[in-house]
């Protein structure tokens, strides 16, 4: 509280902080104190009557500092200065859990990023690598069970980009339902109802899908996918022209006697998301295998037609 000409002996008898001592002290800039004194969490303990100069005392100095703590866990000013006139330790103690919840949920959220970005990254890796060694092996592995967000379309007549249109009303979806794209991550995935139908461009339904994390918000519109063997293959280069690399999938399979089930998933590993030119797309292609199929030889690692 700022004293009275009555009261000025009394500043003798205690250590007196300059505006500009303050602010070296505490590291907060002589604007933000002034700030602060205008909203009211902050007074001067003593203003020179001559000079106008505001000087302070160590008490008001560690309310400086309290400041400064209560903003780092998240508090606004507004709060701050309910804290700071707060006598209640009840009232306290909500305002602190709310700030608690918070900081967990933002604790997941961006736990959940890093997990995002790491995924987007590896697949930047995978897909370099396949491109700058124009990789055209096919092999056989395993798909590893997990839960995907799912979205089915119906492809319209006369679109001239079906999966694009997919993928958007996709993210429009997972919008609507109150998720936030940290939800899911890692490559998208088309699944086709029929190989051959894909192969002839005559297919009608598409699925999208993306994997979900554990913590992330619950769908409906999820579904498991994987937990099967499937035939596995790079097309390098717009998707207009991955029928040539469905068929040598297909040529390879039947040497290797795999039987095959009718459906079959277009794994987006470079994409428009991470390249501009469509020649530099980089696609995985899935064909799931029937599990009493007699075919092994991909244990030898796999060959190149």
């Amino acid at each position: 509280m700022k004293k009275t000409d009555g009261e000025e002996w009394m500043v003798e008898q205690e250590r007196l902080y300059s505006v500009g001592e303050v602010s070296k002290i505490c590291d907060v800039s002589k604007r933000m104190l002034r700030y602060y004194e205008e909203i009211g969490l902050i007074l001067p303990d003593y203003t020179a009557e001559s000079s106008r100069f505001r000087y302070y005392t160590v008490q008001t100095m560690q309310q400086v500092q309290n400041i400064r703590y209560l903003i780092d866990q998240g508090f606004n000013l507004e709060e701050i200065k309910i804290v700071l006139s707060e006598n209640d330790v009840k009232g306290l103690q909500g305002m602190f859990l709310q700030k608690i919840r918070k900081a967990h949920d933002d604790v997941e959220y961006y736990r959940q990023r890093w997990a995002c970005l790491r995924a987007w990254y590896a697949l930047l890796v995978e897909g370099e690598e396949v491109f700058s060694h124009g990789n055209q092996a096919i092999s056989a592995r395993y798909i590893t069970k997990a839960r995907f967000f799912c979205y089915k379309r119906r492809r319209k007549e006369g679109e001239l980009d079906p999966v694009a249109h997919l993928e958007t009303e996709g993210f429009t979806l997972t919008k609507h339902n109150g998720h936030s794209m940290v939800d899911m991550g890692g490559a998208f995935h088309v699944l086709y109802n029929s190989y051959q139908e894909r192969v002839d461009d005559t297919y009608c339904d598409m699925t999208l899908l993306q994997a979900t994390f554990p913590n992330g918000k619950s769908s409906d519109h999820t579904m498991d996918f994987g937990g099967f063997m499937a035939v596995s293959g790079y097309h390098i280069g717009p998707l207009e022209g991955v029928a040539a690399t469905y068929e040598r999938m297909l040529q390879w399979a039947r040497a290797h006697r795999f039987r095959l089930r009718s459906d079959c998933f277009e794994r987006h590993v470079l994409d428009i998301y991470s390249v501009a030119d469509n020649r530099n797309f980089v696609t995985e292609i899935l064909l799931p295998v029937l599990e009493d199929t007699e075919g092994y030889d991909f244990l030898s690692g796999g060959e190149t037609l």
